[in-house]
C-alpha cells in the first residue's frame, strides 16, 4: 500500500451531498494496526515490569494459592497481568518448591487451595514435591474453605490441614457421568456412522458412536476408576496414619463438613484466616502487629535456583512438551492459552535441536495429551524414535499419555508415568455422520456432483453402502495394526504380546507398569534420575533442565501468519475473544461436557473430518 496522495480529481457539477463513506478495509487496516500498536506498548510495559529475579524477604511464607486448571505448559505469554494472576505450571510449581527447600529465606509454605481442576496425575506430581519439600524440616500448613476428594489428594501433603467450621468438606467417594450423543443426533436427523478397533475404544468414542456403553468399555471406566478410588484410599491411610478399611468406612459416611472431617482426624483444626495468620507468625517470627511476609509462586518462580542456594547443574537435559491433541502442522494456536491442538511442526523442531545441541545430555519429553489425528503424531513418533538413536529420550507422563499421547511415546528410550496417569488406549475409532435426513427436516435441498462412484462417501451428505463401509472399515484395521506393531516395536514385544494389551483399553500408569507399557513410577524428578542412568551420568551429579519448547509473546501470536499465508491478525485476535466469550457463557458448561468438542469442530470446519485416535481421561469427582 503506497503513502502517496492521489491525482486532482477534476472539477465536476455540483451533486448533493453524499452519504457517509464506508469505511475502507484501509481504515480497518489503520485501525487494526492502532490496535496492535497499543497491545504491543502493553507488552512491553509488561514483559519490563515482570523481568529480572524477584526480592525475597527474611522469613518469607511460599504461599501456594491453587485453583482451576494448572497447565503443563503456556505456549503464550504477556496478557497475563492484565486478564489475571500470572499463570504457573506444574513444573514451575514443582522447582520453586525445590528452590525453598534450600533458600534460607524461606521458612515454609501455606498451601490455599480453591476448587481445582486437574487430573489425578498432577497431584500426585505436586504433592511428591511437597513431600519431598518437608524433608528440609519446612513446614507446610494447607488451608482451604471448600474440600473434596481432589483438594484433599493434594492437602495430605501438608504438616496441618486448616479449614474453617462449618466448611463444605465432600468426603464421598469418586463418580463419573458421561453422555451419549447419538439419541441427540438421530432427533435432529443427524446418523451416526461408528467404527473402531479394539474392543475397548473407547469411552469417548462410544459417546459420539453409540447410545450406551459395550460391556467391555464399561469394564474399562468401572475398572480405572476403582483403581483410581484405590490409590486415593491408600494415599489418605498413609497420610493420616489411618488403616484403608477405616478411610472406605468414612467415604461410605459421606461427610459433608469440616467439622464432621475434624471429629474423624480428617484435618487438624478448624480456625479462622485471622487465626492462620497467626500461626504463621508465630513459625515465622514476625511480630503480632505486622503482616506475614506472603512470596507468591508467581514471584519466586523469577528467582533462580542458584539464587535460592541451589547448586548449579553440571549437565544440561532439554524438556519438551506435547500438550493437547496432536495434528500434523503447526496446530491451534490460542494466545491465550497456549492452545487446544500442538501441531507437530513445533514439537519435531524442538526434538531437532535438542538433538543438535552438543551441551544437551538427554531430551526429557513432558506429554499430556489424550490422543490426535494419526499423521501427526506418526511424524512425532519417527523424529522420537530418530532422537533415541543420539541421545536418551525419557518421555514423563503427566495427567494423560493415551492413544495419539502413547503413539508419540512409545518409541522412547523410556516412560515414566504417575500411577494415575491415563496411558495406553492403542485402538482407533472413527465417527462419520450422515446428514442426509438432516437435510431433509430443513427442507434443504442439498445436491451433489461427483466423478467416481464413491467420491461422495465420506463428506457426510449421505450414508455409506454396505461396500464402502467395509473399505472404511478395512482401512482402519490396516491403521490399527500398525499402530500395534509400531507400540511392539517400540517396547520390545512380539505382535501377539502387545495386542493382549492393547485393544484400546486405557489403563493407570501402575497397571501399564505391570503390562509392560511404562518403564516406571513417578514424575518428572523421577524421569530425570532416568535419564541420568541412562546417559551414563553419575547419581549424585546434577542437571540443569532448560525449556526447548519455545515460548511466544502474545503480539508474535497474532502476527503469526502461516507460510503459504494465513489469517490475518485482526481476525485471529477477534476469533481468540470469541473463543473466551463462547467458554464463559452459560452454553459453554454444556459444551464443556462434550469430549473436545471445540477442536472436533474446529478440524472438521478445516477439511479434517475425523479424529481416528481420539480419547479422552475418565474424570473421577
Amino acid at each position: 500500500m503506497s503513502d502517496a496522495l492521489p491525482p486532482p480529481v477534476p472539477q465536476q457539477p455540483p451533486r448533493p451531498p453524499p452519504a457517509p463513506p464506508k469505511k475502507s478495509s484501509a481504515s480497518w487496516w489503520l485501525l487494526g494496526c492502532g490496535a496492535l500498536g497499543l497491545v504491543a506498548v502493553m507488552v512491553v510495559v509488561i514483559a519490563a515490569a515482570a523481568s529480572g529475579s524477584a526480592s525475597v524477604s527474611d522469613g518469607a511464607v511460599l504461599k501456594m494459592k491453587l485453583g482451576g486448571e494448572i497447565p503443563e505448559y503456556v505456549a503464550t505469554e504477556g496478557l497475563d497481568e492484565l486478564f489475571g494472576p500470572k499463570v504457573v505450571t506444574v513444573q514451575q510449581h514443582v522447582f520453586n518448591l525445590k528452590k525453598a527447600a534450600a533458600d534460607k529465606r524461606v521458612k515454609g509454605v501455606l498451601l490455599e487451595l480453591e476448587p481445582l481442576m486437574v487430573g489425578p496425575a498432577k497431584i500426585e506430581e505436586l504433592r511428591d514435591a511437597l513431600v519431598e519439600f518437608k524433608k528440609s524440616g519446612k513446614f507446610v500448613i494447607a488451608w482451604s474453605e471448600f474440600m473434596t476428594e481432589r483438594e484433599y489428594s493434594l492437602a495430605i501433603a501438608a504438616d496441618s490441614i486448616v479449614m474453617p467450621r462449618d466448611s463444605r468438606f465432600e468426603f464421598n467417594g469418586f463418580a463419573t457421568d458421561l453422555a451419549h450423543y447419538p439419541g441427540l443426533l438421530e432427533k435432529l436427523g443427524v446418523e451416526v456412522q461408528y467404527f473402531r478397533f479394539g474392543k475397548y475404544k473407547s469411552g469417548s468414542g462410544e459417546q459420539f458412536g453409540r447410545k450406551a456403553f459395550t460391556e467391555p468399555v464399561k469394564e474399562m471406566i468401572n475398572g480405572n476408576l476403582a483403581r483410581g478410588f484405590d490409590h486415593f484410599v491408600s494415599a489418605v491411610a498413609k497420610a493420616r496414619n489411618l488403616e484403608p478399611d477405616a478411610v472406605r468406612a468414612l467415604v461410605e459416611e459421606a461427610g459433608e463438613k469440616s467439622d464432621w472431617a475434624l471429629e474423624k482426624k480428617l484435618i487438624d483444626k478448624l480456625a479462622y484466616w485471622d487465626e492462620v495468620e497467626a500461626e504463621l507468625r508465630q513459625k515465622t517470627g514476625v511480630k503480632a502487629d505486622e503482616k506475614v511476609k506472603f512470596l507468591s509462586a508467581a514471584k519466586y518462580r523469577r528467582v533462580s535456583g542458584k539464587e535460592a542456594g541451589l547448586p548449579e547443574g553440571k549437565h544440561t537435559f532439554a524438556l519438551i512438551y506435547s500438550v493437547g491433541l496432536i495434528v500434523a502442522g503447526k496446530g491451534g494456536t490460542d494466545p491465550f492459552s497456549g492452545g487446544a491442538s500442538q501441531g507437530a511442526d513445533p514439537i519435531i523442531k524442538s526434538l531437532r535441536k535438542a538433538v543438535e545441541d552438543d551441551d544437551v545430555k538427554a531430551i526429557i519429553f513432558r506429554v499430556d495429551s489424550p490422543g490426535g489425528a494419526g499423521l501427526g503424531c506418526d511424524y512425532v513418533r519417527r523424529e522420537v524414535e530418530k532422537a533415541r538413536e543420539k541421545k536418551p529420550v525419557i518421555v514423563s507422563m503427566s495427567d494423560v499419555a493415551a492413544s495419539g499421547g502413547y503413539w508419540v511415546s512409545m518409541d522412547a528410550t523410556a516412560i515414566v508415568a504417575q500411577p494415575s496417569t491415563y496411558t495406553g488406549s492403542i485402538g482407533i475409532f472413527s465417527v462419520v455422520p450422515n446428514l442426509g435426513p438432516l437435510y431433509e427436516k430443513l427442507d434443504l435441498n442439498n445436491e451433489t456432483f461427483k466423478q467416481g462412484t464413491h467420491a461422495d462417501a465420506v463428506i457426510g451428505a449421505r450414508k455409506m453402502t454396505d461396500d464402502e463401509a467395509k473399505q472404511f472399515e478395512a482401512n482402519l484395521f490396516g491403521s490399527y495394526k500398525r499402530f500395534v506393531e509400531l507400540a511392539a516395536k517400540g517396547r520390545k514385544k512380539s505382535y501377539d504380546e502387545l495386542e493382549a494389551v492393547a485393544q484400546g483399553r486405557t489403563w493407570l500408569g501402575d497397571e501399564a507398569l505391570e503390562k509392560g507399557l511404562v518403564d516406571r513410577l513417578g514424575g518428572v524428578t523421577e524421569a530425570i534420575e532416568l535419564a541420568k542412568e541412562k546417559a551414563g551420568l553419575p547419581k549424585e551429579d546434577r542437571v540443569k533442565l532448560e525449556l526447548f519448547t519455545p515460548k511466544k509473546t502474545f503480539l508474535q501470536s497474532l502476527l503469526e501468519q502461516d507460510e503459504e499465508g494465513g489469517e490475518d491478525p485482526m481476525s485471529r485476535a477477534a476469533g481468540v475473544l470469541v473463543g473466551k466469550a463462547m467458554a464463559a457463557s452459560p452454553g459453554g458448561a454444556l459444551l464443556q461436557k462434550v469430549p473436545h468438542f471445540g477442536v472436533f469442530t474446529e478440524r472438521v470446519l478445516a477439511g479434517e473430518r475425523v479424529f481416528p485416535m481420539m480419547d479422552v481421561a475418565v474424570d473421577p469427582r
